[in-house]
């Protein structure tokens, strides 16, 4: 089961990290596969400090007191890698919503549909820039291009889906014809 730990543990792993530099990650690159508040992120790194997964490098610039990753750490990391069954369960709200929209006029559906067709259009604008970005020279960066790849053809797919809704609930009766037939 995939947790905040190993998420966090996964960036240290990768380099060194602030416990703002982690948001920021959370907020761009894996934004598509977990989401992470700052006040979950740092109660957790305090837990991961204490178990002595990692530890707090030298202060450095700007007073930033970036996180490394210790043995304990790494050896916890390449467990839940090989000996733990990835978690297949998905959340996605857009989804669930879609189950609903028979509740709402055919142009209210059609409102979100492309609402989410724009969002999805723009995080893969977004994921194709970071995959650019990559130095594939370094191990980590060559993981993430995994990640982002993943990301980038979930986006397509859902790009392709929303397509597919909207003129799928162009084709719906309104309300009114609904109750005159």
């Amino acid at each position: 089961m995939m947790s905040l730990r190993m998420a966090l543990l996964t960036l240290i792993a990768g380099e060194p990290r602030s416990g703002y530099d982690i948001g920021q990650e959370f907020d761009g690159v894996l934004k598509f596969v977990w989401h992470a508040k700052p006040t979950q992120v740092y109660p957790e790194l305090k837990r991961l400090a204490a178990e002595g997964l990692i530890r707090k490098q030298e202060e450095g610039p700007r007073g930033r007191r970036p996180y490394e990753i210790t043995e304990d750490g790494q050896t916890e990391l390449r467990q839940w890698l090989t000996a733990t069954p990835p978690d297949h369960s998905l959340r996605n709200e857009t989804v669930l919503r879609s189950f609903a929209l028979w509740l709402v006029e055919p142009e209210e559906a059609n409102a979100f549909l492309s609402n989410e067709l724009e969002y999805h259009r723009m995080r893969l604008r977004g994921m194709r820039v970071l995959t650019k970005n990559l130095d594939l020279g370094r191990p980590a960066d060559r993981a993430a291009l995994l990640g982002l790849e993943a990301g980038i053809r979930r986006l397509e797919a859902m790009i392709s889906w929303a397509e597919w809704a909207i003129e799928t609930v162009q084709a719906w009766p309104t309300g009114e014809e609904q109750t005159s037939a």
